[in-house]
């Protein structure tokens, strides 16, 4: 076992007896981790704190579930995740915007063209945070599961209860609207 391996086993020990001090020590280690998830699902900034100290909650009660097999960080951003989407599904953002059983045709052409290098290079994270929240909830929920959190289509559709399809649809949308508004830059303000 490395210092690294030992270092988490200590502290996620810890945390599990109940130690304040390593809750704290576990809070200040991963708090921007899981603001960098929160912040890309939460509408505002206020709750993406308020979801991080309630990602913290749950993780602090599941510690004993992680088996140090795989990626612990993986693991807490998961959790994160999950956190997020209860968030959204409580305040009731998560609306069906199209009939789950419509198949659509995403015309992968629309989507072949690169974006220009130069509007890319001025692109700062909080910049790109913005973009996205531009994006309609379903679009911006299934953007970051699939392109941040590495979901699969499949795993999407069961945890936002929607069809494969769907999920597909709301990927191509997103990076639809998302390309519109990086080409447009130039009418663009961040």
């Amino acid at each position: 076992m490395d210092y690294i391996d030992e270092k988490l086993h200590y502290l996620i020990s810890g945390c599990i007896k109940g130690e304040a001090l390593m809750q704290r020590e576990f809070y200040y280690t991963y708090y921007s981790t899981l603001m960098k998830v929160s912040i890309r699902y939460a509408p505002t900034s206020e709750d993406a704190e308020q979801w991080v100290h309630d990602g913290f909650l749950k993780i602090y009660n599941n510690l004993g579930q992680y088996k140090f097999e795989g990626s612990f960080e993986g693991w807490i951003k998961r959790v994160m995740s999950r956190v997020c989407l209860d968030q959204l599904r409580a305040i009731n953002a998560l609306k069906n915007e199209v009939d789950k059983n419509t198949i659509y045709n995403t015309d992968s052409h629309l989507l072949e063209s690169p974006i220009e290098n130069e509007i890319h290079r001025k692109l700062s994270a909080a910049d790109i945070v913005h973009i996205l929240k531009k994006l309609p909830e379903k679009q911006k929920v299934v953007f970051n599961l699939y392109v941040f959190e590495g979901y699969s289509h499949k795993e999407i559709a069961d945890v936002l209860t929607i069809t494969e399809n769907h999920s597909h649809w709301l990927l191509f949308q997103a990076r639809k609207t998302l390309k519109s508004i990086l080409t447009n830059a130039h009418n663009f303000q961040i």
